[in-house]
């Protein structure tokens, strides 16, 4: 059952492991598959309490910060229920890019530390050696009082018995920082009241049952994974099947496996995943899914698109999905996780035109022409005791129906970026004219009609051409149907002109396409030009004057595969990003010609991967995000297409890019 009187969530797997010690909580599935590595309920506040003995032992006191770079596994799981019971802030972060990447991962790796002044680094013993041994002389000093110590080491380890610190609901519980972020990284100070807040309305929101089994492949480090997943399981009660991104990128099918073997009945997802289920899973491997144990699946980290949902929820019917079960929602970690949640999908078809030149919605017929209708996902009503604001730009709310900035309040809202009180009061602290409370700015735009929200774009990435709004997120998604362009590799901005604004275009075009490039240049090209102008015409009544095009893998991305929009277009206009092959009108030469197989493996795997190519190591451990992976093999099947054959099905773990090459080259020589 819920909660009750518990304050903290520290208190909460205490109450777990007292009233249910044997219960199972996680069971880690340690090949993706079959192979189970478990922890109770009790085995869990054992560990907990051994890591918290071990930071007394140390020295490392109540506030003061760890950082913690641990893959998805049982171990961190202990390690960071070790620093909650502690009152040690965790710093989850991602692992470094492959033992071949250490160097390039400081680059993004260092600023943490400097942010967060961690007394401790606890990690992998790959990492440890590098960290101790194999440091560039430069940055030894930033390592040199901080203790570096391994998984394997802690866990361990030999620790005096040391009490508990007193934990009160204002504590701060850890740090999340912030993802894809330029400049200085802000960690967000979730506190413990923050957490029972949001958890108390994720268990009505998702109907959240005692018991019951959440799927999870989500890295640990993201919010996504960590509180609605992880944590929230904690707090229902529950148990958490787990497994890691790459398991869920090899194989797909494993995460409704999970769903469906385990009968677990929550999960969570950024649509990519759903499009790649819908898109890898075969009517065969559906023949294997019973989904109807699925209770709820929280759709986002990303503008939710309406057809999306719709195409994967038909899809799978024949399994038993329940089409209310993939509930679009929003959120962000300054939140904790969630602040709104639908009951399934739904939406608003509105006039294209009035959303885009007066920021207001007026509904029309579903029959009328796409260049004339917009579908707003309805993301659901604010949870109780919070409250979701729409605002213009002179801080005035505003009456629904209306577009403005989206905001919200109340005790899911954390405590503030950390050491950062400039940053803290321009986001956590806004004051709305006729309002008492704070709100938090989410940098969103949106609108509420009915009580439920609906998300219309970012606020940096609008585009305003003649007066009239253009949310990117439409115009790259409408370019997706063209069968020559990579969907979800779009990029649409605007540059300043003599004229004003206008529409630029950036586009990876599927390599198969690039196979001769005089062929391409002399005819593919032009083809391709004419369809995206007379597209976004027929669609916007707009030109785009700039049209840039792309090998696979320049647009750049997040972790969890969103892209970086200003970072992408930052590099367009001081021509910066690479991978280049035309611009329209002429500026510039294009590409290069291709040659064997496995210079064109190498090729993708830098432009794409963004790592250096060792051939006969495994290729998961070079590095690289999971959505990177993906785009990299999908963009050599373009490049050589083998009919009725997927690569997918024949690589693991263990494979190597040679083995890609040997693969490619057996079947098209």
């Amino acid at each position: 059952m819920i909660p009750q009187n518990e304050k903290t969530i520290v208190a909460v797997a205490q109450k777990r492991a007292k009233n249910h010690p044997d219960r199972n909580y996680v069971t880690f599935l340690v090949d993706g598959d079959d192979q189970e590595s478990k922890l109770s309920y009790g085995e869990l506040d054992q560990s907990a309490r051994h890591v918290a003995g071990w930071f007394a032992n140390n020295q490392i006191n109540k506030g003061e910060r760890a950082i913690v770079i641990l893959p998805n596994g049982i171990e961190f799981t202990k390690i960071f229920y070790g620093c909650l019971y502690s009152g040690v802030l965790a710093v989850p972060l991602s692992e470094p890019a492959g033992p071949h990447q250490m160097k390039a991962y400081l680059e993004t790796f260092l600023p943490t530390v400097k942010t967060s002044r961690p007394k401790t680094l606890i990690t992998t013993p790959t990492l440890v050696k590098f960290i101790k041994h194999q440091l560039p002389d430069n940055i030894k000093g930033l390592f040199e009082k901080i203790l570096v110590i391994s998984d394997e080491e802690l866990l361990n380890s030999t620790v005096t018995d040391s009490s508990l610190p007193d934990l009160s609901p204002d504590d701060t519980a850890y740090l999340q920082f912030t993802s894809g972020s330029t400049g200085t990284p802000k960690g967000i100070m979730i506190g413990h009241s923050n957490i029972m807040a949001n958890m108390k309305q994720a268990y009505k929101s998702c109907d959240w049952k005692e018991g019951q089994g959440t799927a999870l492949w989500l890295p640990l480090f993201h919010d996504f994974g960590l509180a609605a997943g992880m944590i929230g399981a904690l707090y229902m009660g529950g148990f958490v099947i787990l497994a890691t991104p790459v398991h869920f990128i090899l194989k797909p099918l494993r995460w409704l496996k999970m769903i469906s073997k385990y009968r677990c009945a929550y999960s969570y997802a950024p649509p990519f995943a759903y499009e790649i289920c819908r898109k890898k899973v075969s009517e065969a491997d559906k023949k294997e899914l019973d989904l109807s144990c699925f209770i709820c699946s929280v759709y986002g980290a990303e503008p939710v698109q309406y057809i999306g949902v719709k195409l994967f929820n038909e899809y799978f019917s024949s399994c038993g999905l329940n089409p209310k079960a993939i509930r679009p929602g929003f959120g962000m970690a300054e939140t904790v996780i969630m602040f709104s949640v639908s009951e399934g999908l739904s939406g608003l078809c509105v006039d294209r035109n009035k959303l885009e030149t007066e920021n207001i919605i007026e509904f029309v017929e579903e029959s009328v022409a796409e260049s004339d209708k917009k579908y707003l996902v309805n993301l659901g009503p604010m949870m109780d005791e919070h409250e979701i604001l729409i605002k213009n730009d002179q801080n005035h709310p505003l009456p629904e129906g209306i577009v403005g900035e989206i905001l919200i309040s109340g005790p899911s809202v954390c405590q503030g970026y950390f050491e950062n009180p400039e940053a803290t009061k321009e986001i956590f602290l806004q004051e709305i004219e006729g309002k008492t409370r704070k709100f938090l700015s989410t940098g969103d735009l949106g609108l509420l009609w009915k009580g439920n929200l609906y998300f219309t774009g970012r606020i940096k990435d609008l585009i305003i051409i003649r007066g009239r709004n253009y949310y990117p997120q439409d115009i790259e998604y409408s370019l997706t149907q063209l069968k020559e362009l990579r969907a979800g590799c779009i990029v649409a901005y605007s540059e300043e002109n003599e004229s004003g604004e206008s529409l630029c275009i950036a586009t990876e075009v599927k390599k198969e396409l690039l196979a001769d490039m005089n062929m391409f240049n002399d005819y593919i090209l032009p083809t391709i030009d004419q369809k995206i102008s007379e597209l976004i015409g027929q669609k916007f009544q707009l030109f785009p004057a700039k049209r840039i095009y792309l090998q696979p893998g320049a647009i750049q991305k997040t972790s969890s595969g969103k892209i970086k929009h200003q970072k992408n277009v930052k590099a367009l206009k001081t021509s910066q990003l690479e991978g280049v092959i035309a611009v329209l009108p002429p500026q510039s030469e294009a590409g290069t010609a291709d040659s064997t197989i496995e210079t064109i493996v190498k090729l993708f795997f830098r432009r794409i991967v963004e790592q250096e190519p060792i051939m006969d190591e495994p290729f998961l451990e070079l590095g690289g995000d999971s959505i990177k992976i993906v785009e990299f093999v999908e963009a050599l099947q373009e490049k050589y297409p083998v009919p009725d054959q997927d690569i997918m099905d024949d690589i693991d773990e263990t494979s190597t890019l040679k083995d890609i090459v040997k693969w490619f080259e057996d079947r098209i020589q």
